[in-house]
């Protein structure tokens, strides 16, 4: 490849440069020397000294200036690059909005984008879960689109995955093994896809698959198009899907995966936003919940098993709630709860409902050891109790207190040979 005009200065300027520092460096002392033990007037030697330190100075500035590289900005698209024209609109898009702009509407303007180069019916973003072995749709957009959310696949099966484990672009081209993977009602009305790897440092974080409502032939002239669209998706998407996972890293306990107290006031204050608007037509209930004598099992069995109990108790509090209700943790062993549109008496039930439930459930310690959970409670309904979150939280943490001092301690530990 013939180096440009530009860069052959820049190289024989920047050799010129140090060739001449290297002689002035050179040559310099000996002119002092001589300079200082000849018989020339002092306001000759002077004058001398000014002009070879004024010539230094310029030989370095020139120098400077003849070693520095041209900036590099990136190519504009070229007009035969459909594809970069397309996408140049997503990547302005994304440096604007940044943060603000949602990982579903990113994803349905590089849909879009990329329809323009590649016509397809239904695209599907697959990411890896946290067990690291299976891939799930986190976004879909098309025909079929609410039939393929959320699909979760072993990494082993379906076109994702090959694309996925190969690192390469994959084609069902009458999507057989689709269907064998995600079923027929996912995939109707759709005839073929391609699966095309997102790559980072040479590892893949996703895999974008566009469906076809046609059969799509096995063409390696395509190739080089999906693997372009991969290339020129695969950092906006990333940068995407890096800031929702920091979001929900924020938001999510790590010992229980609930949401944690942060997100409990989030969803509390858009709660509230809507029993403020109609009073005691839309009645709101928060609930404090906590495990008698947690610190003591806590202590006595070690802290690895304490994390063990907090998750059995978060399982178990969940089951016991609906699908409207918030379940939470706060700190240590309290968890909290938000339940729309429930009274105080409906709170009750709630509360009679989990207790039942952990009268029958034991938690295994270890193969021998067993321990029965008992917990407080401590309810506020909006109103009636207070109108604010904090207010709220604070009556039923109040009141659980106050049940705390009514009933005796019922943390029970025995062998496992007695529990049945």
């Amino acid at each position: 490849m013939k180096p440009s005009p530009e860069s052959t200065n820049s190289t024989q300027g920047l050799s010129r440069g140090q060739i001449a520092l290297g002689l002035f460096g050179l040559i310099a002392p000996v002119l002092t020397f001589l300079l200082a033990v000849s018989p020339v007037p002092d306001a000759l030697k002077i004058f001398i000294l000014v002009v070879m330190a004024v010539g230094y100075s310029f030989v370095c500035f020139w120098s400077f200036k003849s070693s520095k590289q041209p900036t590099l900005r990136p190519p504009a698209p070229r007009d035969d690059d459909p594809l970069g024209t397309a996408l140049q609109a997503i990547g302005g898009a994304s440096e604007f909005f940044g943060a603000s702009l949602k990982p579903d509407d990113l994803f349905r303007l590089v849909s879009d984008r990329v329809a323009q180069v590649f016509p397809f019916s239904c695209s599907s973003l697959f990411i890896q879960n946290e067990a690291g072995d299976s891939l799930v749709i986190v976004q879909t957009d098309g025909l079929n689109a609410d039939g393929l959310m959320n699909i979760k696949l072993p990494l082993e099966r379906g076109l994702a995955g090959m694309a996925w484990l190969s690192r390469e672009v994959e084609i069902d081209p009458e999507l057989e093994l689709e269907t064998a993977s995600l079923g027929p009602e996912a995939l109707a009305g759709l005839h073929s896809a391609v699966a095309i790897p997102l790559l980072h440092d040479e590892q893949p974080f996703a895999v974008l698959v566009l469906y076809k409502d046609r059969p799509m032939p096995a063409d390696a002239n395509l190739r080089p198009t999906f693997e372009a669209i991969g290339e020129r998706v695969a950092p906006l998407l990333l940068s995407s899907i890096s800031f929702e996972r920091s979001i929900s890293n924020a938001l999510t306990d790590p010992i229980t995966k609930l949401p944690n107290e942060r997100a409990f006031f989030m969803v509390l204050e858009n709660q509230l936003a809507e029993s403020q608007r109609f009073r005691s037509e839309r009645p709101l209930t928060v609930m404090s919940i906590d495990i008698k004598n947690f610190a003591d099992a806590n202590q006595y069995f070690g802290f690895a098993t304490g994390d063990r109990l907090l998750a059995f108790a978060a399982e178990h509090l969940q089951s016991q709630l609906r699908k409207m209700d918030f379940l939470s943790r706060s700190s240590s062993d309290e968890f909290l709860i938000i339940l729309p549109t429930a009274s105080e008496k409906f709170a009750d039930e709630i509360v009679q409902r989990i207790r039942a439930r952990f009268s029958t459930e034991v938690f295994a310690v270890s193969e021998t050891e067993e321990i029965k959970l008992w917990l407080n409670f401590g309810w506020a309904t909006f109103w009636q109790d207070g109108e604010t979150a904090e207010q709220l939280l604070q009556h039923a943490r109040i009141r659980k207190q106050q049940t705390k001092a009514e009933e005796p301690s019922k943390v029970l530990w025995f062998p496992k040979e007695y529990v049945n």
